[in-house]
């Protein structure tokens, strides 16, 4: 004791608060009480010292059988093999009595000094602040919170670890001042904890021995080796990479007492099995190779409670499972790997099954009902961690997809994920990923269009207009200034004329660039100079007013022009977009569309384009009726607006109907899908010409205003569209009269035909999408 650092206090071992305590009990109603109150008095009258105390553990000891016999007053003898609890000395907490099992723990420890000597140390050589607030708030009635969790960490000799909380019983412990001590006032206390942290100050004001520590305490651990390992877990989930995960394993397998515990998981996609997208992880109750559906994992009733109820299945014994099913493939496998016992737990990510947790063991029984319990503790946090590590991984996989591949339609995103997944698992293994491109095979395309009729002649009649305006004010500008008999500016004139006889007589693609020039070289730099050097330059003004800025030069019919192109392909893309979104209920397809003079779509089916849904010719057909309706519909609304549009242009359709399946491939440099082989090429160069196509033996181009046109090359196609085309007859949607056409030779392709229909713009719009019953219902 002499040795030891005591903080302020003089310590003085003593058992008199105890005797005060047997003192009342005399008055108990209780006779036992009154028996075993009388007998430890008796007990302190023979043995003075331990009433009057001493500083010395070793004096205090010579009494030990005394003590002991009081100490089991306190320490029921029942309860020594569970209880961990001891009697100590004041604050050097050395144990003079304690329980069997509290003996085993100092016996088996590997620390050869006072287990508790560092209960009450913050850092080396000092003692934390505990003690200081015992005087000031028992003694003073301050309410100074200094109070923090006491745990003690001991280790056996077979170097397992295990941690306590320390409960202090302080009801034999009586504090009061020496002579020596200072009285605490407000502003003392002030300063001390504004200093809480110089030790100095406190020493201060607490110096050695000016307080008295009288009595006993009692200690009482609990374990918490458990709680701490729990703790370790949630630590480690915070902290998710392939260091963190391997405590992880650790972690779960301390919690469950078991080094040899094995830890896998797989997910759960639209009832398949599919590897996990950590490679951290093993699947223990599938084979790497597998890929199944849920119905082939196991027996009906650990395949409905965790793939339907989603609720833990837990297998203590393999082998006897493996009897009483008389063999599956998830027993044989188990078997296989020599695991004995095993746990698999379901867990839902935003309401659905996203992937099974697998615990096994190589002992039967090691995992059951019992010790399974544990998972109560930490399952909200594997739920927490599992979920947030699911988001993580999805914008991951997003902003691979955005970095490789831009935007993506949602029909192909699936394809996209599972090779980003690919990407992200090499990328973790520490592998070097590539993204490879995007096949789909044996997918049927359509094509279709909403075009503006002649709208180079319609553009280039806005160039010509805006360019006349122009170069006749420009003329009116330079006569009005002919009378300083400039020969220059009659050669400006000149050139004018010649301008304008081209744009009205001649008219080419190079007009306007040659005027521009003339205007850019010559006009403009002209009319800056009369705006500088003339008091009268107000029609030079207000022309250089009428000046478009982004253009220079006058822009207004090809605005108009421009607005129209821009207003109808609004319309006709937010319609085509909105009919779309039916269209995926179909049977889920890629779908692109681009802006020209009018909109353009390319479709592709099959059963390539979906991972779980089954392609059947039936969508092909019902998307080929939805492509016509949804054509004839755009032309319609097209001239439904077209009042609103400046210029009113017109607008012919055509659909490209191709029943040779093609392959379409995913440039990942292009950032966009293209057909993929030469035999494919045909399609594009189909597509691409038909809409300058000529029908056979004459000059009339296919596409007309308020027609629809459908190009094929087989008797079958042709058949097919014109049963669509009575229905739409039907409906009212087209005209009488169905056309059928030969097409002049196109390059590259040969016997291509065309179905041609008259639509009907006033037609009654239905509000859904017609499907092949309806036509079959009509016939």
């Amino acid at each position: 004791m002499k040795n030891k650092n005591t903080g302020p206090f003089k310590i003085i071992i003593s058992l008199r608060l105890l005797k005060e305590k047997f003192e009342r009990l005399l008055d108990s109603n209780n006779i036992a009480v009154q028996t075993q109150a009388k007998q430890a008095l008796e007990l302190f009258e023979k043995h003075s010292i331990l009433l009057t105390g001493t500083d010395s553990v070793e004096d205090f000891l010579n009494n030990k059988p005394v003590i002991d016999q009081l100490m089991s007053y306190i320490f029921p003898t029942a309860l020594t093999e569970n209880e961990i609890k001891g009697a100590v000395t004041p604050y050097s907490n050395d144990v003079f009595f304690c329980s069997s099992r509290l003996e085993d723990i100092i016996i088996n420890s590997t620390i050869t000094d006072n287990i508790f000597n560092d209960l009450y140390k913050d850092y080396e050589d000092s003692f934390d602040l505990l003690t200081y607030a015992i005087i000031l708030n028992i003694h003073y009635k301050f309410d100074v919170d200094f109070e923090r969790p006491k745990t003690v960490s001991i280790t056996n000799k077979n170097g397992e670890k295990k941690r306590y909380r320390v409960v202090f019983n302080a009801d034999f412990l009586d504090i009061y001042p020496n002579k020596s001590a200072i009285e605490i006032t407000d502003d003392i206390l002030d300063e001390l904890l504004r200093n809480a942290n110089n030790i100095e100050i406190w020493k201060k004001y607490f110096p050695k021995d000016s307080w008295t520590i009288e009595g006993f305490g009692i200690i009482t651990l609990i374990d918490t080796s458990l709680d701490e390992r729990i703790d370790d877990f949630k630590t480690h989930l915070i902290e998710p990479n392939n260091e963190s995960f391997q405590y992880l394993i650790e972690d779960i397998r301390r919690i469950f007492n078991n080094p040899d515990l094995q830890l896998g998981s797989y997910n759960v996609e639209h009832n398949r099995i599919i590897p996990p997208f950590n490679r951290n992880f093993d699947m223990l109750t599938l084979l790497p190779e597998d890929d199944i559906c849920t119905d082939e994992y196991a027996c009906t009733y650990i395949k409905d409670t965790l793939f339907k109820d989603c609720k833990p299945v837990i297998i203590s014994n393999v082998e006897t499972y493996h009897k009483q099913s008389k063999g599956n493939r998830l027993s044989e496998i188990l078997l296989q790997k020599g695991l004995k016992s095993v746990a698999l737990i379901p867990i839902p990510i935003n309401g659905e099954l996203g992937f099974i947790l697998e615990l096994a063991s190589f002992k039967p029984n090691q995992l059951n009902a019992i010790n399974m319990v544990k998972l109560d503790t930490i399952m909200p946090f594997i739920l927490s961690y599992s979920k947030r590590t699911f988001s993580e991984y999805q914008n991951e996989i997003s902003a691979i997809i955005q970095q490789e591949c831009t935007a993506i339609h949602p029909s192909v995103q699936w394809r996209f994920e599972e090779e980003a997944n690919q990407y992200l698992q090499e990328r973790n293994y520490g592998e070097n990923p590539v993204f490879h491109e995007i096949v789909f095979k044996d997918v049927v395309p359509l094509f279709g269009q909403v075009d503006v009729v002649g709208s180079s002649n319609a553009r280039n009649e806005a160039i010509r207009i805006d360019l006349t305006k122009q170069l006749e004010i420009s003329k009116a500008i330079l006569k009005n200034r002919i009378k300083i008999n400039l020969p220059f500016y009659e050669q400006l004139i000149f050139q004018i004329d010649k301008y304008l006889f081209e744009l009205n007589e001649n008219f080419h693609t190079n007009s306007e660039q040659e005027i521009n020039i003339f205007f850019e070289k010559q006009l403009f730099p002209l009319f800056k100079h009369f705006q500088s050097n003339s008091k009268n330059s107000n029609d030079v003004d207000e022309f250089i007013n009428t000046i478009d800025n982004t253009t220079s030069s006058i822009y207004d019919a090809r605005k108009k022009y421009d607005k129209t192109i821009e207003k109808g392909n609004k319309a006709l893309s937010t319609f085509l977009d909105k009919q779309q979104l039916k269209a995926q209920e179909i049977f889920p397809h890629y779908f692109e569309k681009f802006k020209t003079d009018g909109i353009e779509h390319n479709l592709y089916i099959g059963q390539s384009i979906t991972k779980y849904l089954n392609y059947h010719p039936t969508v092909l057909y019902n998307l080929r009726l939805w492509q016509l309706q949804v054509t004839c519909e755009m032309e319609a609304m097209y001239y439904e607006k077209q009042k609103e549009f400046p210029l009113q242009l017109e607008v012919a359709s055509l659909i490209l109907a191709y029943d040779i399946p093609i392959t379409i491939r995913y440039r990942i440099d292009e950032k966009q899908f293209d057909v993929d082989g030469a035999y494919n090429v045909r399609y594009e160069m189909i597509k691409k010409r038909i809409d300058k196509a000529f029908i056979k033996n004459t000059n009339e181009r296919l596409t007309q205003p308020h027609k629809l046109a459908v190009v094929y090359s087989s008797n079958a196609i042709e058949k097919e569209y014109l049963a669509y085309f009575e229905f739409l007859q039907a409906k009212n949607y087209i005209g009488s009269t169905i056309e059928i056409l030969e097409l002049e030779e196109l390059q590259g392709a040969s016997g291509i035909k065309a179905l041609r229909v008259d639509i009907n713009q006033s037609l009654q719009k239905v509000s859904d999408i017609f499907t092949i019953k309806d036509l079959q219902a009509v016939q």
